[in-house]
């Protein structure tokens, strides 16, 4: 059963985040919900998805029929949530997507798709049969269902370790290149980079972009460290380039991000 992870953000939107079966370790983050927070009044919040090379599968539970979307963001995207919204969501690892739903994450054009008008992938029927039971039960009985249901899709692919995920680890240490990684692994790097665009959906150079800046919003919200230090631990030259990167990235420069995070952990 998924356990509840600690997480004090977005409790505005009575978000939760849970862990995954071990057995998922390799291709899923976590399970995270947002649920109707019981508030008469309906209010917006704008909030700011940042890529990090995994993609989401996400339920909305808000209507009458349940509506299932399928998202891999390659930039930050703004998007509105209500506090009356109830949503349950799969924040697939990098690969995740590929190994379990079979979904080849570089073709897709879109951002976004609504699955079943946008495209119907061959396990659409389970996982709207899955849908239908989870629709009106407690939340454990929902994570239950689609722990279950994403148990079976590894259990009919015959998921293994993929190699990939070794390359991956040593892509976000930061120090190595992706030319050092190929000639280790004893590939060419045109090889490597193939396998990472059909699996994972992105280049070398991306996926490490992606993992120095999630790195660097995790310290800018949870340590005391200066904004140059922040910088060099990310392997960036110095603060300048890091403050460019991280302002193309996400709007806004490091340190507007991290007034902006302790002021909502103090509200």
């Amino acid at each position: 059963m998924p356990t509840l992870l600690v997480n004090n953000q977005l409790s505005h939107l009575s978000f939760e985040k849970f862990s995954p079966d071990q057995r998922l370790a390799d291709w899923v983050q976590c399970y995270w919900k947002i649920g109707a927070s019981g508030a008469q009044t309906a209010q917006l919040f704008d909030e700011k998805l940042y890529p990090d090379a995994g993609a989401s599968l996400t339920i909305d539970f808000s209507h009458d029929t349940p509506i299932v979307s399928f998202t891999f963001n390659r930039h930050t995207l703004a998007k509105t949530f209500s506090n009356h919204d109830s949503l349950l969501s799969i924040r697939f690892a990098p690969t995740g997507a590929y190994h379990l739903l079979g979904i080849a994450l570089h073709d897709l054009a879109e951002e976004s798709y609504l699955l079943g008008y946008d495209f119907t992938p061959r396990w659409y029927s389970s996982l709207i049969a899955c849908v239908e039971k989870m629709h009106n039960s407690p939340l454990t009985s929902q994570l239950y269902l689609l722990e279950q249901w994403l148990l079976n899709q590894a259990i009919s692919n015959k998921l293994a370790k993929s190699s990939t995920l070794q390359v991956i680890q040593k892509l976000i240490q930061h120090k190595n290149s992706a030319t050092d990684i190929s000639k280790e692994l004893g590939l060419t790097r045109r090889t490597l980079e193939r396998r990472l665009k059909k699996e994972a959906g992105l280049s070398p150079g991306q996926l490490q972009q992606f993992y120095r800046l999630k790195t660097a919003r995790a310290l800018l919200s949870n340590s005391h460290a200066s904004v140059t230090d922040i910088a060099l631990q990310c392997g960036y030259y110095d603060h300048a380039h890091f403050t460019h990167s991280f302002l193309n990235f996400t709007f806004e420069t490091p340190q507007q991000y991290r007034k902006r995070k302790i002021l909502s952990i103090l509200t």
